[in-house]
């Protein structure tokens, strides 16, 4: 009689693994009245013929976590049995520690600001539609804050728990300090940032030229111009492009200071403008004391002697005298200061 033998080859597919079972069966060796069966061993990649159920359960678990870790080390995900660069896992934990502490007082401040406004809600006995509809979410802030409580405190025992790891550019880390780290997203690295775009392309900067002179104005919208400085102020008293021949000209008496041309030709002046321009050639001088003078003319009548200093005029012309109460001026000149150009 002549033995035959079956191999049966049978693929079964679990969730992490593939794991390959071979049925070796051989058939009786003579066709009787009583059939004999032999018991079929199982052959598993790494098992005894005989193993037990529990034994393999226990085995494709090893395999599934074993093979989950190589996959993730693969991806550059840390985990539990990876090692670790500790100086810069212990730098990174101070980082994020400290931006904890930022985020808190942030949080803190819309927390407080919000409670102001929920205050002031409810003291307004017919509040508005839209006044309800603003109104801040309280507890969604609250939690917010209360999860950032929570965080900072795991990351502070997680940084006084790395006190006591030794240190290393490759250690595995204690299962349970790997797991906190793991938890709270912890690397031994900072996040990469993000590559910026291409730079814009900017045109040309239009720069305007300097001009020698501040621009105010008063309440009727009369331009009263302030020189910067002594050089700025020959500009602006003899270059007939800052000035004309009937404008009026102020210059505080006595005492260096900024020349102050009023732009206008009227003969009789406005009595504020004249106080707007006389309290600014004022505070623009080194005079002292809360009485000031201040002459006024035309600027046709201002002229350069050959040779003299810079911002130092003759007036050849007719001149007024203005008194200047600095105290009284102090309202006057915040509102000039503002037109200020």
């Amino acid at each position: 009689m002549h033995s035959y033998f079956v191999l049966a080859i049978m693929f079964t597919r679990f969730i992490s693994q593939r794991v390959v079972y071979a049925l070796l069966a051989p058939l009786p060796c003579a066709v009787t009245t009583s059939t004999t069966i032999h018991k079929a061993p199982f052959l598993v990649m790494g098992i005894n013929k005989w193993q037990k159920p529990a034994a393999l359960n226990r085995l494709l678990l090893h395999t599934n976590r074993s093979l989950q870790l190589r996959m993730s080390e693969k991806d550059g995900e840390k985990n539990i049995g990876s090692t670790w660069n500790i100086p810069e896992l212990k730098k990174e934990t101070a980082r994020l520690v400290l931006r904890c502490h930022k985020k808190i007082n942030k949080a803190s401040e819309r927390l407080a600001g919000a409670n102001k406004v929920v205050e002031e809600l409810r003291k307004n006995p017919n509040p508005t539609l839209e006044q309800m509809e603003a109104c801040p979410d309280m507890r969604s802030m609250e939690n917010d804050l209360d999860e950032l409580k929570q965080r900072l405190g795991k990351l502070m025992h997680l940084e006084e728990q790395l006190k006591s790891v030794k240190s290393g550019n490759s250690i595995i880390l204690p299962e349970d300090i790997a797991s906190m780290a793991l938890e709270l997203g912890v690397n031994d690295s900072p996040p990469k940032q993000q590559e910026r775009g291409a730079k814009k392309a900017k045109g040309p900067k239009i720069v305007e030229p300097r001009k020698p002179y501040f621009s105010y104005y008063s309440e009727n919208n009369t331009e009263i111009r302030v020189g910067r400085r002594s050089e700025d102020n020959d500009e602006l008293s003899c270059n007939p492009e800052h000035g004309d021949g009937p404008d009026w000209w102020m210059h505080a008496a006595g005492c260096p200071g900024s020349h102050v041309v009023i732009r206008c030709h009227d003969n009789e002046l406005d009595r504020e403008v004249i106080k707007d321009a006389a309290a600014l050639a004022a505070r623009q001088s080194k005079c002292r004391g809360n009485i000031i003078e201040v002459n006024l003319t035309r600027w046709r009548d201002v002229k350069k002697p050959p040779g003299a200093k810079p911002g130092l005029v003759q007036l050849v012309g007719k001149v007024r005298t203005v008194s200047v109460n600095m105290k009284e001026a102090q309202s006057r000149l915040e509102r000039l200061d503002g037109t200020k150009k």
